[in-house]
């Protein structure tokens, strides 16, 4: 009886523990958005405060990884979503306008520091 009760117990434990981090969350074959490494820096192209900080967190509340967020260096009149890696498809970019609108662009990337630059202008909501 008292064996029933150790096996009992450490069954318990480890499906406290151990499984957690074996089974995925979200269901059986749902992948993140993130799943291929998608990096993105957020830039606040408008003087509206603190918007650059929103955006990011909400992005990152949709499974996409922000690296850096901050100012722009000026105003910009129209929101960019600029793929810094895909010049064919713009993949990159494409992922990350399932939730901001903004235009989408190719620049390539000289300092390899981000997938995805977003630049927020007074067009975004």
């Amino acid at each position: 009886m008292l064996r029933v009760l150790w096996v009992g117990l450490i069954v318990l434990l480890l499906g406290l523990t151990v499984i957690p981090y074996v089974v995925p969350k979200g269901g059986k074959g749902k992948r993140s958005i993130t799943d291929e490494r998608l990096d993105v820096i957020v830039l606040n192209g408008t003087k509206r405060n603190r918007l650059a900080y929103s955006v990011t967190w909400y992005l990152r509340k949709k499974g996409i990884d922000v690296l850096y967020y901050g100012n722009a260096d000026t105003i910009y009149a129209q929101t960019l979503i600029i793929d810094r890696r895909d010049s064919i498809s713009l993949s990159n970019a494409k992922k990350v306008a399932r939730y901001i609108k903004g235009k989408l662009l190719y620049l390539p990337d000289t300092d390899n520091l981000a997938s995805v630059y977003v630049i927020l202008g007074l067009d975004y909501r």
